[in-house]
């Protein structure tokens, strides 16, 4: 099964704005990508089944192995996301900024518990960055992330390769989301299972969107 993020949506709708999005078999999209949509007043339409039962019940009896190598993907995608956080801080460091490398550290710990929350089938825990609560973090960062669009003019600015390693590490950690609903959806309850997993990992982009302004000088995200 796929999953629909906001982030795509927003690329799409930025490419060309629609006002009805119409949603594949065997695909779903995160609460993210559905509020997306509501505030925007597009319609969600179903794309229309041609399968019959028999397709139906192959597929149920597939979900056992799907579930196991959903859930494979989705740690194998944790380590490489961690990794990340240890090259990047590294290359901060390279770069001299050793209080930004110490900064991405200290998210990299973050998400090292969100991994083994996710392996332990336990809580992530409460985040707390630079003195702020999760609902600050949120409120600092609202909206910022659309507006998080590099280009060519960007790498070449002041500290451009600074934004542009943050804002790798939190393109890479976008995947982590639609991973995390593919694993753990509840096709019954139409929910996810580890939502807050999601949430915390969300919190996470939250944190890097702000690294990544206070580059560009803007000081209602400064400390």
């Amino acid at each position: 099964m796929k999953f629909i993020t906001e982030m795509e949506l927003r690329d799409l709708y930025k490419t060309e704005p629609f006002t009805t999005f119409v949603l594949e078999q065997d695909t779903k999209i995160t609460p993210g990508a559905r509020q997306f949509l509501v505030d925007r007043r597009v319609t969600l339409a179903l794309a229309q089944s041609g399968v019959g039962n028999k397709a139906s019940t192959n597929e149920s009896k597939r979900e056992p192995e799907l579930g196991k190598w959903c859930t494979l993907r989705l740690r194998g995608k944790m380590d490489y996301i961690e990794s990340l956080f240890f090259l990047i801080a590294a290359e901060l460091l390279s770069c001299g900024d050793a209080v930004q490398a110490e900064e991405v550290m200290a998210l990299g710990t973050c998400f090292r518990n969100v991994r083994n929350a996710e392996r332990e089938q336990s809580a992530p825990g409460k985040i707390q960055f630079w003195g702020w609560t999760e609902e600050e973090i949120k409120e600092r960062a609202s909206n910022l992330e659309t507006f998080i669009d590099l280009s060519e003019f960007h790498v070449g600015v002041k500290n451009g390769k600074e934004i542009a390693l943050l804002n790798h590490l939190r393109a890479s950690l976008r995947e982590i989301e639609p991973a995390i609903m593919e694993t753990y959806w509840d096709e019954e309850k139409q929910v996810c299972l580890r939502q807050d997993l999601v949430e915390t990992v969300n919190l996470m982009v939250n944190i890097l969107c702000i690294m990544a302004w206070k580059y560009w000088g803007e000081q209602r995200c400064k400390r």
